[in-house]
């Protein structure tokens, strides 16, 4: 027993290690391929940025679609879907190929300007080297299962920075069970992911926030209200995307090799008209940037609308046409300019100051994030670990409050969960399986 919990342990430690390696690699691969086609384009004017684009784009779409048809049809998406019906159904086999495709097609899509997250992608990519260095020291199953979620906790904790959300993810949203006898092993691996995290790359916050947040009662009397407005946002996207998802599969003409340069053609055309009528380029992959500055107030209203609106367009159209990437970044933003919408509204009507404006945008991205994934712990945790700022606590639990509220009335399952069901395939939870993986 002593020697099995120590092998346990040396795993859990080498999952935890290759998930932040993995996070790390396929972030700066992202941000390195974006950087070098699309800042010089942003400093070019308006018709080069719309010609430039159009070629940048339509390559990274028929690119992706390409390796996704020929290849692995099994790595588009955001990979959480994959990496459940992987977990549940397949007791944790992930094909090498499918995270050679994941990637290389994830950093190709996304840092080729499609409106696409890289976070749900590095928890199957992690997911996946996991399960494939179990296979070479030897580990069956049930432990297979047991690899990917510790695989998952440690990517997630690494590609946003936020060890406690990494494990609460999982628990939530993979296992499906917060009181999982897995939880001290994804602990340990989500520690050991943000332990060398931080020795490569140093602590800093994925989101700034220029002011400090204290305790304002008047930021309070307007958090329902955009709590509830960003959750139907959250869930506008997501029964479009779905819906035009499925009219696609079952409908469309267009090969499949051909279709997420369809997605690629239609964020093009949003980027375009919103780069020429504010500058600003955050409906292209990650958008962090004008999400930072949203955070810090110095977007007008006219610019927000436009943002909100070109990125969920761009959104929708790039996860239904079958593009290579995940939702959690775009849902932050839609929520952030959300709630960045109602405050700039709302200080016509009273003053709020700038902290009062940042602490509705951040409610704004709990609730959107929260009613789309439907994870209410993971949505407080994650967006708290993202600024570093404890006092954003309580508005953002009574925000994951409202947006669960708001979208188990109006969607009757998560976006994921949706996913899963619209492709036939049904799943059955099973505790012994968390049993056998414990070793009970």
């Amino acid at each position: 027993m002593i020697a099995k919990r120590t092998r346990e342990i040396l795993l859990t430690l080498l999952c935890g290690i290759a998930g932040s390696l993995v996070a790390l690699a396929f972030e700066k691969s992202i941000n390195s391929l974006f950087n070098f086609l699309w800042i010089p384009l942003e400093c070019r004017g308006v018709w080069l940025f719309a010609g430039g684009g159009l070629l940048v784009l339509s390559a990274a779409g028929l690119i992706t679609g390409v390796m996704l048809a020929y290849l692995a049809p099994e790595a588009a998406g955001s990979g959480i879907p994959q990496l459940k019906i992987a977990y549940w159904r397949d007791m944790g086999r992930i094909r090498k190929r499918t995270v050679v495709v994941k990637f290389f097609a994830g950093i190709i899509s996304i840092g080729g300007g499609i409106s696409l997250g890289r976070e749900g992608p590095t928890v199957q990519l992690a997911a996946g080297v996991s399960y494939l260095l179990g296979q070479r020291f030897g580990v069956i199953n049930p432990e297979n299962r047991a690899m990917n979620a510790c695989g998952a906790a440690a990517g997630l904790a690494a590609a946003f920075n936020t060890p406690i959300s990494g494990v609460t993810f999982v628990l939530e949203e993979i296992l499906e069970n917060l009181n999982s006898r897995l939880i001290g092993r994804l602990l340990l691996a989500s520690f050991v992911s943000i332990f060398v995290l931080y020795l490569l790359v140093g602590d800093h916050a994925v989101l700034t926030l220029p002011h400090a947040i204290h305790f304002y009662w008047k930021a309070y009397l307007f958090i329902p209200l955009i709590s509830i407005l960003a959750a139907l946002v959250g869930v506008s996207f997501q029964k479009s995307a779905l819906g035009w998802r499925r009219k696609i599969r079952d409908k469309a003409t267009v090969h499949p090799a051909l279709r997420p340069l369809v997605g690629a053609m239609i964020t093009w055309a949003a980027a375009s008209l919103v780069f020429a009528a504010t500058r600003h380029s955050g409906v292209l992959g990650l958008g962090y940037g004008d999400l930072n500055a949203c955070l810090a107030g110095s977007l007008g209203l006219g610019v927000v609308v436009l943002l909100l609106l070109g990125k969920w367009v761009a959104t929708t159209a790039s996860y239904a046409w079958g593009g290579c990437g995940g939702i959690f970044a775009p849902t932050l933003c839609l929520g952030a300019f959300v709630g960045a919408l109602c405050g700039g509204l709302m200080e016509h009507l009273c003053h709020l100051s700038h902290g009062e404006l940042e602490l509705l945008s951040v409610a704004g991205m709990s609730a959107c994030l929260g009613a789309v994934v439907r994870a209410p712990v993971t949505s407080i945790m994650i967006v708290f670990e993202m600024t570093h700022d404890s006092a954003l606590m309580p508005p953002l639990m009574l925000g994951a409050l409202i947006s669960q509220f708001v979208s188990r009335r109006c969607c009757r399952q998560n976006f994921y969960s949706q996913v899963i069901e619209d492709d036939g395939i049904k799943l059955t939870v099973h505790d012994d399986a968390e049993d056998g993986e414990d070793g009970k």
